[in-house]
């Protein structure tokens, strides 16, 4: 699937609900979780609050802040008439024109005062997020390819972390060289959590804590490149590893690959879940594949959509080539 088949979803969809025109807003908070919608009629990951407006012809507006930033994007979408403003929200309402059916997405995750603007002046707007996210549950070869780029861009770092972890090194040093790495290599955003210590309970955000012998770091290490993420988890130890970790390592890395293994179109996300935890729970550890140690096993994420969500016991979402999940 390419991006300009997925608009041609888009708007058959629209047709289908006899809306005129489809309304994305984003705030410009981009995190793992939060789904773009802005992006997805777009492909534009913008520096600050946009919005994109779909017509029924095709045609699509893209209004981004700061103002100065719409050269970029009209670069970035050479077919999209690009607007620079200082005010989102007005913006975009000036480009909607007479009694026209709008559906919206994005609205509800917007910080209240922007949703509410929206609100009071399109109160006949229907939500249309499902629409959205279902066209960009599966990702387009230009976005797998881009996520693949930041793959290789995470085990780089990666990389990194092996050859520069030390003892008396602080957490946050270790954390900043990652970044630096990776963002030389490409990446223009990265969500990293990093620590260490000898009995990790939960991976955590960095801190001045001082890497020791015998501690054992846990990373997430989550690159963004051209608006496409790709998380990959890594645990490392310094000095020789006690034969318990290793066998215990060993353990978690069989459950990975046995989810990896039924991770396949038509299977259901609890599915590829039951599969890991029944490696775990083969070797006693059925405790600790439910809450309050753990609710998933992992995540679908991305600026575009996060769909198929969590890698958990009560996602019955079906997997489909080209969704990606993590």
């Amino acid at each position: 699937m390419n991006f300009a088949e997925r608009l041609a979803d888009i708007r058959a969809q629209m047709q289908e609900r006899k809306l005129d025109l489809l309304l994305a807003v984003h705030d410009g908070g981009h995190f793992i979780e939060k789904p773009n919608p802005v992006m997805v009629l777009s492909g534009f990951k913008s520096l600050g609050p946009a919005a994109a407006l779909l017509h029924a012809d095709g045609a699509i507006d893209l209004i981004v802040t700061p103002h100065w930033d719409a050269e970029r994007a009209a670069e970035f979408c050479p077919d999209a008439r690009v607007v620079g403003a200082e005010d989102v929200v007005d913006s975009a309402l000036a480009k909607i024109k007479g009694n026209v059916a709008v559906g919206t997405s994005g609205l509800r995750a917007l910080p209240y005062a922007m949703a509410s603007r929206f609100a009071a002046a399109l109160p006949s707007a229907r939500s249309a997020d499902k629409l959205v996210f279902d066209a960009a549950r599966t990702k387009t070869s230009d976005e797998i390819a881009n996520a693949r780029a930041a793959a290789r861009i995470a085990e780089r770092g990666y990389e990194r972390l092996l050859e520069i972890a030390r003892p008396g090194m602080s957490e946050d040093e270790l954390a900043v060289e990652l970044k630096w790495c990776m963002k030389t290599l490409g990446a223009e955003d990265n969500f990293l959590l990093l620590c260490a210590s000898s009995h990790n309970r939960a991976v955590q955000p960095s801190t001045g804590h001082r890497i020791q012998s015998g501690d054992i770091i846990l990373a997430e290490i989550t690159p963004s490149y051209r608006g496409q993420l790709t998380q990959i988890c890594r645990t490392v130890v310094i000095g020789k590893p006690s034969d318990e970790l290793v066998c215990k390592y060993r353990l978690v890395v069989h459950a990975m690959d046995e989810g990896v293994a039924a991770a396949r179109p038509g299977v259901a996300m609890a599915e590829v879940c039951r599969a890991i935890n029944a490696v775990l729970e083969a070797e006693g550890y059925g405790e600790y594949c439910h809450p309050p140690h753990i609710r998933r096993r992992g995540h679908g994420l991305g600026f575009g959509s996060a769909r198929p969500g969590d890698v958990a016991l009560d996602n019955t979402t079906v997997l489909e080539p080209g969704i990606c999940c993590s």
